[in-house]
């Protein structure tokens, strides 16, 4: 879970507006990856997500998305 918690740490804070256009085969992984990363952000705990230095609103924002949204 740490390294899913860096990750998402990381995602969260970029600030890029760039899309990517992905290749057709990458695309359901990439859902795939975003829809279980999204479930692990619902299953932190307010403490879980001050350690891991994430901001709660973030969080909820990132874990309310649908899974094929960057």
């Amino acid at each position: 879970m740490t390294m899913i918690s860096t990750t998402l740490a990381s995602r969260l804070s970029a600030k890029t507006n760039v899309r990517r256009y992905t290749s057709q085969p990458r695309a359901p992984r990439l859902w795939l990856q975003r829809l279980f990363w999204r479930s692990e952000l619902k299953t932190l705990d307010l403490a879980q997500m001050r350690d891991c230095g994430l901001d709660p609103m973030a969080v909820a924002r990132e874990a309310a998305k649908p899974f094929w949204r960057d």
